[in-house]
């Protein structure tokens, strides 16, 4: 987040109100001498405090944390929010260990999965067009607890590339674990949905009531993926809130799919594209993206 950009918002946003730095202050019982340096961008609002000024400057926490007006997107149980920054394999442990030191987030364990992606069969409803851009999949996570499978029918925003956190829509549905078979069955010899592409990784769930913070290790990278699960709360706020407490930096994050930086590395390395993306195949490289702990 920019301190300066957001330092500039929150004075302009006091001036807009008609108050002054230390009539804020003694609203939040600080000093004016804090508000001075949140307003000079020398320090950041402590978190603590982002809703109650947010209401004082009559604006929102996700906009307070932006540095700028922003139109909300109303949550729905059918629109997702997230984020996600990428980083190289060997950066596994690290981010596992840095998630397990939040009291606040619980584990919920690691999961093999495996993701098949399907198409239409029919040409003019094709779910990879730039018209429709969206993914049909089936996805099976195994751990030593439990077995289970989603449906699910993922499609970006038409404002996709212009956002800064992802919104997409995504239904979902799930099954029992036995019954794959026969679901598959029916998608590619009933129905004859196309299979695109499939990918193997390991997931960790690190979670509460606001937030689900996943470690999505693929062959050959790591996404930390962050999604909004509260449904009275600004989704993009809550991301951002987590994004400040894990000390992320919005303009790392990557906006596309894991398919889109599979092919873009397969590109760069010369190395043959699978359709089945898993851990026993020569996979391209994410190299020197480390995950830095900032103080």
């Amino acid at each position: 987040m920019n301190s300066e950009k957001i330092g500039h918002y929150i004075a302009m946003k006091r001036i807009q109100k008609g108050l002054k730095q230390h009539e804020v202050a003694e609203q939040l019982s600080v000093t004016d001498k804090t508000v001075s340096r949140w307003e000079n961008g020398n320090y950041m609002p402590d978190l603590s405090l982002l809703i109650s000024l947010a209401n004082i400057l009559n604006t929102s926490v996700y906009e307070l944390l932006l540095g700028e007006d922003f139109e909300n997107t109303t949550n729905t149980s059918n629109i997702e929010n997230e984020i996600r920054f990428l980083y190289s394999l060997p950066e596994e442990q690290k981010i596992v260990n840095f998630l397990n030191k939040f009291d606040t987030l619980t584990y919920k364990g690691c999961f093999t999965e495996k993701t098949m992606q399907f198409n239409h069969p029919m040409k003019e409803h094709n779910f990879y067009s730039k018209e429709i851009d969206a993914r049909f999949r089936v996805r099976t996570s195994i751990n030593n607890e439990m077995k289970k499978c989603k449906i699910s029918y993922k499609r970006r925003s038409e404002n996709f590339h212009n956002e800064d956190i992802n919104t997409e829509e995504e239904v979902e549905v799930s099954i029992k674990y036995n019954e794959v078979d026969n679901l598959l069955y029916l998608l590619q010899n009933v129905i004859h949905m196309e299979l695109i592409e499939c990918y193997e990784r390991r997931r960790y769930i690190f979670s509460n009531a606001d937030i689900e913070i996943d470690v999505d290790v693929y062959p050959f990278m790591i996404a930390l993926e962050i999604e909004n699960k509260s449904h009275n709360k600004d989704p993009k706020a809550v991301i951002l809130y987590y994004l400040n407490l894990l000390g992320l930096d919005i303009k790392d994050s990557y906006r596309l799919s894991w398919d889109d930086k599979y092919h873009e590395l397969c590109q760069e390395q010369d190395i043959k594209e699978h359709k089945e993306v898993d851990f026993s195949k020569e996979m391209p490289r994410f190299l020197n993206h480390q995950f830095i702990i900032k103080n």
